[in-house]
């Protein structure tokens, strides 16, 4: 499966997991819905790929066709993958959809979530990179990055 997916998405690093509230949920969803703008980084809405046994050249389709325009695909009953360009950013999106499937889950609790449109996402992933070329911009000048409550520093 991990070879699969590295040929169809060129990333650099995977991270696969059998996280608690992500399985729970592959349990009884056909995706995550957007329940927080972090799901930007992931690609948006974090789809469940169908049910085939561990080891197995159709798990390997599955997660493939799931990840499709995405960083992270949920394997029904199973777990998760995430992908990133090296094994920090992978792990880093790992522990943001085991989050996000527990704020779904609490939400799910107390009622009705709201989710985010396709829209939203985009939008925040444009904020994203215009940020992040403002960082480098700023490094290339010579500055120090932003730093403070709502940067990553």
């Amino acid at each position: 499966m991990h070879l699969a997916v590295y040929r169809a998405t060129g990333a650099g690093a995977i991270v696969h997991t059998h996280s608690a509230f992500v399985v729970a949920l592959s349990t009884v969803l056909d995706e995550l819905p957007a329940v927080h703008y972090a799901m930007a980084d992931l690609g948006g809405i974090v789809r469940v790929a169908p049910y085939t046994r561990f080891g197995t050249p159709q798990l390997a389709a599955s997660a493939v066709a799931a990840l499709a325009g995405r960083n992270a695909v949920i394997l029904r009953n199973h777990g998760a993958l995430a992908c990133g360009p090296d094994l920090a950013r992978a792990y880093d999106r790992a522990i943001t959809l085991e989050w996000l499937a527990r704020v779904y889950w609490y939400a799910r609790l107390a009622g009705t979530p709201q989710t985010l449109s396709e829209a939203a996402l985009t939008e925040v992933s444009d904020a994203t990179r215009e940020l992040r070329y403002g960082e480098q911009t700023l490094l290339a000048q010579g500055d120090a990055p932003p730093t403070g409550p709502n940067s990553d520093a």
